[in-house]
């Protein structure tokens, strides 16, 4: 369970996070609301209860109505502005501060029951900013408070206004604004810290795109890491349990320019012991200062300070990489893969325990996403080899056999003394049609691996042209059915539906014989069902098999299978051999879009 924020976050130096311009609008206006119901309130009271601010009621009226005019006004001006600035904060937050002073002059001093103007104060400067801003808003509060005393005991208004002063009512009305500001200020900073927290892992998160590759996310995720904390330099060391691979991942500023450097390299069994530190069992992280090889804060993963837990740096780690001021900590982004995240010089602000906290928060938030990237290029990359060995197992067996056999013919041919013309003739025929069989099947590995580029809005458009160049290009008898009228599918999904129907398609032309092929695209409940029915030898099993059983016994298209892995879906596969096989892919509703 995570600590509660400690007095001590509050004392010190604020986190610098950033802080959507938009809120900053959109708390002037609930503010500028809150005030002009607050006039409209005081306008009922001063009408329901004259007597509370008898007798200068037609002042106090008067005041209630500027006061209200200048609600209105500010309400007016916030809601036509799109953004404001900082000095216009300041000057109205002024002004909250100088209008109970003077209406409480004229509305019974200390006892004024416009005293709720001051609290209405402290809310503002707890709701705009935090605990620092509220606790200087207490100070100029009780200030007022002293100065309208002084006003109604020692100044010529004191015979006009005629009002009694109690020093014990005073210091209690004062006791009581400054222990309401610490509360309302403390739950205020403690909000507002999250929301900017929660703000800044978001603008991180949104840096990750698979289309970036991972060296292209990693290092964009480095740099908004390093703008965030103010650092000088950012370690990431990665452990591969399955290949016994520790990966160094460094990001650093170039001393003088907002250019940064960013490098990374496999390190070898001498350089794993000087960038991984040594951790206690529960600590998941550490601040290391001045240099010290010895951790000085450590935490747990829920980031609670350990008890009797250190972690140590290596002497010459810390030789090659000084500092002041070290955070680290230990993340798992999977079962197989580890990390260790290390940031110099942190200047986000804070102690340095609250800083590893959110540096701890944001690396498990971020990581995840990251390592799905990581995931999503292996697998596209296992495909792509599995696809290049195809085309060369195809070439291999197909095009390079047929040219052997096409040169041998000719070469035949040529030394061959004594041919008769019709023999030639035939024979020359039968090289033509071997030539032009080889030719159309170099076009289908050509079209296979042609990107898939189409509108997703027109997937059932599109499967029905590809079924319909397939039946005009390999003479199968080949058919489209759709029984919905329309198919809304991400474009990553349907980009994947494409491509499995290409796959199912050349295998029924390469290696099932079928003459009539069925593809049907129809609702279910909880997601979508792509099926491709054939008439051909079928596989070399027999029965139905689930994806799971497909996966165990290493059967089925190999490609398919990993493309519906993808897309989250279901692969079952119906076959008889020597009357056909049915393939039916099963998409969910819920099937992830990230993939690009």
């Amino acid at each position: 369970m995570r600590p509660v924020p400690s007095v001590l976050d509050l004392a010190s130096r604020r986190l610098n996070l950033p802080r959507s311009r938009r809120g900053l609008i959109e708390t002037e206006r609930v503010l500028a609301a809150v005030r002009v119901v607050l006039a409209l309130s005081s306008l009922l009271l001063l009408e329901l209860r004259p007597s509370d601010v008898s007798p200068f009621n037609e002042v106090v009226l008067f005041l209630l109505l500027l006061y209200l005019a200048h609600a209105v006004w500010l309400l007016i001006l916030v809601h036509l502005r799109g953004e404001i600035s900082k000095r216009f904060s300041v000057l109205a937050h002024a002004a909250d501060i100088v209008w109970p002073a003077i209406i409480s002059l004229f509305a019974g001093g200390l006892n004024s029951p416009f005293f709720l103007y001051f609290i209405f104060a402290l809310l503002a400067a707890a709701f705009r900013w935090g605990m620092r801003e509220t606790s200087i808003t207490t100070v100029a509060v009780v200030a007022t408070m002293a100065a309208d005393a002084i006003a109604l005991t020692q100044t010529p208004l004191a015979k006009i206004i005629g009002q009694p002063f109690d020093v014990t009512h005073f210091v209690m009305r004062a006791v009581y604004l400054v222990i309401f500001a610490f509360l309302i200020g403390y739950i205020a900073e403690s909000e507002k810290r999250r929301a900017a927290e929660a703000l800044s892992i978001s603008q991180i998160s949104s840096q990750v795109r698979i289309e970036s590759g991972l060296k292209g996310t990693v290092q964009t995720v480095f740099q908004e890491l390093l703008k965030l904390f103010g650092a000088r330099e950012l370690l990431v060391v990665t452990r591969e349990s399955d290949a016994e691979r520790v990966m160094l991942w460094r990001s650093e500023k170039i001393t003088g320019t907002p250019d940064l450097v960013f490098t990374w390299r496999q390190l070898d069994e001498s350089e794993q012991q000087e960038y991984l530190s040594v951790m206690g069992e529960e600590s998941a992280g550490a601040v290391w200062r001045n240099r010290n090889t010895v951790s000085s804060i450590t935490l747990d993963k829920h980031g609670t300070r350990t008890r009797g837990q250190q972690c140590y740096l290596a002497a010459r780690f810390v030789a090659e990489h000084p500092f002041d001021l070290l955070l680290m900590c230990a993340i798992s982004a999977a079962p197989d893969v580890s990390a260790r995240i290390l940031l110099f010089e942190p200047r986000l602000g804070g102690r340095a325990e609250t800083q590893l906290r959110f540096l701890q928060d944001l690396a498990n938030l971020v990581a995840p996403s990251v390592y799905n990237v990581y995931l999503l290029r292996r697998l596209r990359s296992r495909a792509a080899a599995v696809e290049r060995a195809r085309v060369a197992r195809e070439l291999h067996d197909g095009v390079v056999q047929s040219l052997h056999a096409i040169a041998f013919r000719l070469y035949a041919l040529r030394t061959r003394s004594s041919v008769a013309a019709a023999e030639r003739e035939q024979e020359l025929l039968d090289v033509q049609q071997l030539v032009q069989n080889e030719a159309a099947n170099v076009r289908h590995l050509i079209q296979q691996l042609e990107p898939l580029d189409f509108d997703p809005r027109h997937l059932v458009d599109f499967l029905a042209g590809m079924v319909t160049r397939y039946r005009q290009d390999t003479g199968i008898g080949a058919q489209f059915v759709c029984d919905v009228p329309e198919v809304n599918l991400p474009p990553s999904i349907s980009r994947e539906i494409a491509g499995i129907l290409r796959e199912a398609l050349a295998n029924v032309r390469r290696h099932s014989g079928a003459q009539n092929v069925l593809v049907r695209v129809s609702r279910q409940r909880g997601g979508w069902v792509l099926t491709i029915e054939d008439d051909g030898r079928g596989f070399e099993f027999s029965g139905r098999f689930s994806h799971a059983e497909l996966e165990e016994f290493r059967r089925g298209p190999l490609v398919i299978k990993q493309r519906v892995r993808a897309i989250e879906g279901e692969l079952t596969i119906i076959s008889k051999p020597g009357q056909g096989a049915r393939l039916e892919i099963k998409v969910p509703d819920f099937a992830r879009a990230s993939i690009a």
